[in-house]
C-alpha cells in the first residue's frame, strides 16, 4: 500500500520561483528530448525514402511531446498524492510537492496536454487509419497509467519495458508510419535503440530514488533486486544501444554505413556509464538530462548519415 499523501504544512518551503519558471520545471525541459529524438529519427528514415510530408511529422511531433508532457505531470500529481515525492527527495524539484503549484492545478495541465495530443492522434488517425490510433492510444494510456490508476504500472517495476516500447519502438515507427505507411526492420532497430536510452533514463532515475520508493511502496526493478542491477541495467541499455548498430551494419543492406555514424557519440556513452557506477543520490540528478542528451546526438547522427 501507498504511504499517504503528506499535509500541506509538511511541503518544503522554499522561495518560489517565477509562474512561468515554476510551469517550465514543470514540463521537465530536459527530459523532453525523449520523445523528441525518436520523431526526429523518424522523419529522418521516412526523409531518406522520399516520403517526407511535414504537415503530418509536425503533427506526429505535437502529440509525442504532448504525450510525454501528460506523463510528467501526471506523475508530479500522483506521486505527491501518494507520498513518493516528500521532503526527502534527492531528485530535481517536484511543483506539487514544493507547494508551487496545487494538485488540482497540475492535473488540469494534465488533462489539457492530454486533450492536445488526442487531437494531434485523431488528426492523424484520420488521414493515415486505424493502427496509427492504436499505436497512439497506448502512449497516452501508458503516460497515465505509469503513475496513475489503483496498481501504477511504474510502482510494479514495468515502467522499464514501458518507455522502452513507447519512447523507442513505437516512437521511430510511428513517426515513420505516418509519413510512409509501412515499416522496415532497419526502423524497428533503431527504435529499439532509442528506447534502451530512455530505459537507461529511468534506471538513473529509479537509481537515485531507491532508498525513498521503499518507503512509498515503489517496487522498482532497482528496488527489487538493487543498486547493482541499476547500475548493470544502465550498463546494458546504453552499450546496447550502441551494439545494435553494429548489428544492422552486419545484416540489414538498406543504409548500412549510416548506422556507423551513432559510433562517434560512443565516448560519450562510457563516461556516462563510468559515473554511473561512482556517483549517488542526488549526484545522479544531471545525468537524467545527459542520458537524454546522449539519446538525441545518437538520433542526430543516425539521421546524419541518412541524409547522405
Amino acid at each position: 500500500m501507498a504511504t499517504p499523501s503528506l499535509p500541506s504544512s509538511s511541503v518544503a518551503l522554499e522561495a518560489k520561483p517565477p509562474l512561468a519558471r515554476v510551469w517550465w520545471l514543470a514540463l521537465r525541459p530536459k527530459t523532453l528530448t525523449a520523445s523528441i529524438a525518436p520523431t526526429v529519427l523518424g522523419w529522418a528514415f521516412a526523409n531518406a525514402e522520399g516520403s517526407w510530408r511535414p504537415i503530418p511529422a509536425l503533427t506526429f511531433l505535437v502529440g509525442f511531446v504532448l504525450m510525454q508532457i501528460v506523463s510528467n505531470l501526471v506523475n508530479d500529481y500522483a506521486d505527491f498524492e501518494r507520498g513518493a515525492d516528500t521532503e526527502a527527495r534527492l531528485g530535481p524539484a517536484r511543483v506539487t510537492q514544493k507547494g508551487w503549484l496545487s494538485a488540482r492545478e497540475v492535473a488540469t495541465a494534465a488533462a489539457l496536454a492530454f486533450t492536445g495530443s488526442s487531437l494531434a492522434l485523431l488528426l492523424l488517425t484520420q488521414a493515415e487509419g486505424w493502427p496509427v490510433f492504436a499505436g497512439g492510444a497506448f502512449c497516452l494510456a501508458g503516460a497515465v497509467f505509469y503513475s496513475a490508476g489503483p496498481i501504477p504500472l511504474g510502482y510494479l517495476g514495468l515502467g522499464d519495458v514501458l518507455v522502452l516500447i513507447i519512447f523507442g519502438l513505437l516512437g521511430v515507427s510511428g513517426s515513420y508510419i505516418v509519413l510512409s505507411h509501412h515499416v522496415t526492420p532497419a526502423v524497428l532497430l533503431a527504435g529499439l535503440s532509442m528506447g534502451l536510452f530512455s530505459a537507461g533514463i529511468l534506471a538513473v532515475n529509479n537509481l537515485r530514488d531507491r532508498k525513498t520508493d521503499v518507503v512509498a511502496g515503489k517496487r522498482t526493478l532497482v528496488v527489487r533486486f538493487g543498486q547493482r542491477f541499476g547500475q548493470w541495467e544502465y550498463t546494458l541499455a546504453v552499450g546496447g544501444a550502441f551494439v545494435l548498430p553494429v548489428l544492422a551494419w552486419l545484416v540489414l543492406p538498406e543504409h548500412r554505413w549510416a548506422w556507423l555514424f551513432t559510433l562517434a557519440a560512443l565516448p560519450l556513452a562510457v563516461k556516462q556509464i563510468r559515473a554511473i557506477w561512482r556517483e549517488d543520490g542526488s549526484a545522479l540528478n544531471p545525468y537524467l538530462g545527459k542520458t537524454a542528451g546522449l539519446g538525441l546526438v545518437f538520433a542526430l547522427l543516425l539521421s546524419a548519415g541518412l541524409s547522405l
